[in-house]
């Protein structure tokens, strides 16, 4: 494990917020980390996901590619914080693939739902609610 060495850029502390939310998370079991920004995790719901830690303030297709390529098994690609997002192509060709991809504020509540890369958050109408943003 290098701690934040790696090839996309991810930072330790930017890896430690990601462990801290897996780590307190009620769903997830069991976290074992690998190759830095790798996180194998099982769930309560008997899901074993791979989650991978990327730092993006857009997360485009192209990037959810590479990830996918670099990490085979990738069940969710995590952005980041609260001000990362991605492109609706990225997240389209996501939930198509049955991908998450989510930042801090999305993430928690996909682990609850067996159909985690489904999840979003919801406006006051009932309406999907995504972190996009234009690439």
């Amino acid at each position: 494990m290098t701690n934040g060495s790696n090839d996309f850029g991810v930072t330790l502390p930017q890896i430690s917020f990601l462990l801290q939310i897996l780590d307190s998370h009620k769903s997830v079991e069991s976290v074992e980390r690998k190759k830095d920004i790798q996180f194998d995790i099982a769930t309560s719901l008997g899901d074993k996901l791979r989650v991978v830690c990327i730092n993006e303030y857009t997360c485009g297709l192209a990037k959810v590619l590479e990830v996918l390529e670099t990490f085979p098994g990738t069940n969710i690609i995590y952005v980041g914080g609260a001000w990362n997002g991605y492109t609706m192509e990225a997240k389209e060709y996501c939930i198509e693939s049955g991908i998450g991809l989510f930042n801090s504020t999305e993430i928690s509540g996909a682990l609850f739902r067996e159909d985690y890369w489904r999840y979003h958050k919801r406006d006051k109408e009932g309406n999907p609610l995504y972190s996009t943003r234009s690439s």
